[in-house]
C-alpha cells in the first residue's frame, strides 16, 4: 500500500507536501540564525557595557561669585567691560571716597583726643600717688610735731607754777620785810633809805609774781592750742591714710580713659575699613559677567556689582537612585559635552550628594502625607575635572553626557 492510501490523501496532494518543506525549514534557519545574531550582538553589548552608568542629566558647575558694594555710594568710575577675564584684587570700581575720608577724620582727631587725656590720667595717678604718700607723711610728722609741743607745754606750765609759787613766797616775805621796816621807820630805828629798799623789793616782788602768773596763763593757753593741733593732726593722718583707695581712684580713671582710647582707635580703623571698601576688587581670577552699575549711580550696602565666574570648574552629574549603588569615589569618568561634538573629557567620581536633589527643594516631598507615589530619585554626583583641554573651554552651565565605570 503507498502512502498516499495510508493517509487516505491523493496522491497528488501528498507529492506537493514534499515539495513545499525545503522552502520553510530555509525561513526557519534564516529566522533562527538573525535571533542568534541578535542574541550574540546583545549578550557582547552586555558583557562590554556592564558596570557603566550613564546620564546625560549633567551639567559643567562652576563658582560664580557676587561681588558686592561693601558700603553704599556713588560709582565714581568703572574699570571693567562686560566677559572681561580679571585676576584677584584687579580694581572692578570706584565709590566716591569724600565723605568716607571725612569720618575718618573725625575718628583721627577722637582718637587723639582719646590718647591725650588718658595720658593725662597716668600722670593724674604718678601726682596721686606721691600726693597721698607725702600727704600721708606731712600728717603724720605734724601729728608728731603737736604731740611734742603738747609735752612741751606741759613742762612750761609745770616751770610757770613753781614760778608762780616762788613768786608768791617772794611777795609774802618782801611785804613782811616792808611792814616791819614801816614799823622801825616808825620809831626812827631805820633810816629813809633802807625803807625805801623794802619798798622797792615790795614791789619787785608783786611785779615778778604778776609775770609769774602771766607765764602760766600763756603756757596754759599754748598748751590749749597744742592739743587742738593734735586733734587736727590726727584728723589728717586719719584721712591721708587712704592712700590705696585714692590711687585706686585714680587708676580707675586712667583705665576708664585707655578705654576710651581702644574705642576711639576702633572707630578709626572702621573708618579706614570704609575707605578701602570703596574700591571694590575682584575677590578671585575669572570672568566678570553680568555687569549691573555704571559711572554715576547710586550702590547700596550689599548690592552685587558684578558677577565673577572662577576659572575652577567640575561636572555634576544627576544620576538614577538606581544607579549609584556601586558608584565609590574615585571611579573613573568619561563625558562629552553638547557645546565640542566629538570631543571626550575625563574626569574622577569626587563626591557623592548627602540627599537627593529632591531633599534641597524649597518644598521637598514629604511621602508621609498618605498621598504617595513612588518616583525614581536623582542623586547630585559630583565629577572633578582630570585636565581641561586648551581650547575647550568648560562654562557653568553646559550640558553634559556622562559615563561612570564603576567596575574599579
Amino acid at each position: 500500500m503507498t502512502s498516499a492510501a495510508r493517509t487516505g490523501l491523493p496522491e497528488e496532494s501528498t507529492t506537493a507536501t514534499k515539495a513545499e518543506r525545503p522552502a520553510v525549514s530555509r525561513q526557519t534557519l534564516i529566522v533562527g540564525s538573525v535571533a542568534l545574531i541578535a542574541a550574540l550582538a546583545g549578550g557582547t553589548w552586555y558583557l562590554v557595557h556592564r558596570g557603566f552608568e550613564n546620564t546625560d542629566d549633567a551639567q559643567v558647575d562652576g563658582d560664580v561669585v557676587a561681588v558686592p558694594a561693601r558700603i553704599g555710594g556713588i560709582v565714581s568710575h568703572v574699570h571693567f567691560i562686560e566677559n572681561q577675564k580679571v585676576k584677584a584684587g584687579d580694581l572692578l570700581a570706584e565709590l566716591e571716597d569724600a565723605p568716607v575720608r571725612a569720618k575718618l577724620a573725625e575718628a583721627e582727631a577722637t582718637l587723639a583726643s582719646a590718647i591725650a587725656t588718658a595720658e593725662a590720667m597716668d600722670a593724674e595717678v604718678l601726682v596721686a600717688e606721691a600726693n597721698a604718700v607725702g600727704n600721708k607723711s606731712v600728717a603724720e610728722a605734724g601729728l608728731r610735731s603737736a604731740a611734742v609741743g603738747v609735752t612741751s607745754y606741759s613742762d612750761q606750765i609745770h616751770d610757770a607754777e613753781s614760778a608762780v609759787k616762788s613768786a608768791e613766797v617772794s611777795l609774802s616775805q618782801a611785804a613782811a620785810d616792808d611792814d616791819r621796816g614801816k614799823s622801825l621807820f616808825g620809831s626812827g630805828s631805820i633810816a629813809k633809805a633802807e625803807m625805801d629798799r623794802l619798798d622797792t623789793a615790795r614791789s619787785m616782788a608783786e611785779s615778778n609774781l604778776s609775770g609769774a602768773r602771766a607765764r602760766l596763763a600763756a603756757a596754759k593757753e599754748a598748751t590749749t592750742q597744742a592739743q587742738s593741733k593734735v586733734v587736727e593732726a590726727s584728723a589728717r593722718v586719719k584721712q591721708s591714710s587712704l592712700v590705696e583707695p585714692l590711687i585706686r581712684q585714680a587708676r580707675a580713671r586712667a583705665d576708664a580713659a585707655h578705654a576710651q582710647v581702644d574705642t576711639a582707635q576702633a572707630l578709626r580703623d572702621l573708618a579706614l575699613i570704609d575707605v578701602s571698601y570703596t574700591k571694590i576688587v575682584a575677590p578671585s581670577d575669572g570672568v566678570v559677567s553680568k555687569k549691573t552699575v555704571n559711572d554715576g549711580q547710586s550702590v547700596a550696602l550689599g548690592q552685587s556689582v558684578v558677577q565673577v565666574v572662577t576659572n575652577r570648574t567640575w561636572v555634576t552629574a544627576n544620576f538614577k537612585e538606581t544607579q549609584v549603588g556601586h558608584m565609590r569615589t574615585g571611579q573613573p569618568v568619561e563625558f562629552t559635552v553638547d557645546a565640542y561634538p566629538g570631543m571626550t573629557f575625563a574626569g574622577d567620581v569626587e563626591s557623592m550628594s548627602g540627599a537627593t536633589g529632591a531633599k534641597f527643594t524649597l518644598l521637598a516631598p514629604d511621602n508621609a502625607s498618605g498621598n504617595f507615589t513612588k518616583v525614581v530619585q536623582r542623586v547630585p554626583v559630583r565629577v572633578h575635572l582630570r585636565e581641561q583641554p586648551a581650547g575647550y573651554p568648560l562654562r557653568p552651565g553646559m550640558s553634559v553626557d556622562l559615563t561612570v565605570d564603576t567596575r574599579k
